[in-house]
């Protein structure tokens, strides 16, 4: 059960880094380093909290992806 709550601007569900880490497998500190990247993790600040868009971080993380470079031939 998640505790995501909706807020108008946004179509987004918010949840709290704990939630975020937890579903991705990793801890709050990775977040907090991918959100330090020049081109970081978006955020939320509701009432002195930090809350994340499960989509926005979706899509961030689907941005990261490495894909191999089409002319290099596999060796």
């Amino acid at each position: 059960m998640t505790s995501g709550i909706r807020i108008p601007i946004t179509d987004d569900e918010l949840v709290l880094d704990e939630e975020l880490a937890a579903s991705w497998g990793v801890s709050t500190r990775t977040l907090n380093r991918y959100e330090k990247l020049p081109n970081g993790l978006p955020f939320w600040m509701v009432g002195g909290r930090k809350f994340r868009g499960v989509k926005a971080s979706a899509n961030w993380l689907a941005g990261r992806a490495h894909r191999p470079n089409p002319s290099r031939r596999a060796a």
